[in-house]
């Protein structure tokens, strides 16, 4: 049993690789010292289960919204349905939403009208914001400009430069990272996190997707996060213990108190 209290703010337990699974995934993470799991939504329905997964294990949260690959198949009454689902106590935020025009899995214009319509959910409700951006931070900034803000926003598998870090600090931004972190050729992004202030950092392992080195090329799970947690700390030249502290105080002061 680990004496650590780490946070992941972004999985998937609802995915299928996981989610028959999911009991014990809960259970070894707990005995891994990730002692909370924030799961976060890609459409209607992986919300839902997000939000089930939260009611049936009181160590996880969810978030409600959906990936850019699904901005296609919204429906109309989309942002009305999140809108009621944002208001079960089990939900933390918005998420996750964005761009990735890595695939354009949905055309690019569909995703950016529908990700300012998200945006704009997330500060009438004031709530955290989790945005997915892949090979599109230049869209992203334009989309959001003169937009009401939500209050709390949270970059997440950052992939951007330190330039592009530098203008989402400037902003007020947060930002999470997982398995990428640990690769050989992530030098970038571990100068990035070495780079962003203290406050603003948080882990997530995005299961089940980008295990850490380790592991990588296997199934992704959150009792995989202090792998992700020993690069961090070396990144940063810190120990594990005290980097675990500050995640987990910077995960109550994004999320609020369910973190705790």
């Amino acid at each position: 049993m680990s004496n650590l209290f780490l946070v992941d703010v972004h999985a998937h337990l609802q995915d299928e690789k996981l989610f028959e699974e999911c009991d014990d995934i809960v259970k070894r993470a707990d005995e891994a010292g990730v002692k909370r799991i924030i799961n976060a939504g890609t459409c209607v329905v992986t919300s839902k289960q997000a939000i089930d997964i939260a009611r049936k294990h009181p160590t996880c949260s969810a978030l409600v919204g959906v990936h850019p690959h699904d901005a296609a198949g919204a429906t109309p009454t989309i942002i009305d349905e999140l809108r009621k689902l944002a208001e079960q106590p089990e939900v933390v935020g918005i998420g996750e939403i964005g761009l990735d025009f890595h695939y354009n899995f949905s055309p690019p214009e569909v995703q950016v009208a529908l990700f300012k319509d998200l945006w704009q959910l997330a500060a009438e409700l004031n709530m955290p914001a989790v945005i997915h951006v892949r090979e599109a931070f230049d869209e992203f900034f334009a989309a959001i400009k003169g937009l009401p803000a939500p209050e709390k926003v949270m970059l997440h598998c950052f992939s951007g430069d330190l330039e592009v870090a530098r203008r989402a600090v400037d902003m007020g931004f947060h930002f999470s990272i997982g398995g990428a972190l640990t690769f050989p050729k992530s030098e970038m992004t571990r100068a990035v996190f070495k780079f962003l202030p203290e406050e603003s950092i948080h882990l997530e392992t995005d299961c089940p997707y980008l295990a850490p080195q380790p592991k990588r090329g296997k199934r992704n799970e959150p009792a995989w996060l202090p792998l992700t947690l020993e690069y961090l700390a070396k990144a940063r030249g810190t120990s594990n213990d005290e980097l675990a502290l500050v995640l987990h105080r910077n995960a109550i002061t994004f999320f609020g108190p369910r973190l705790a």
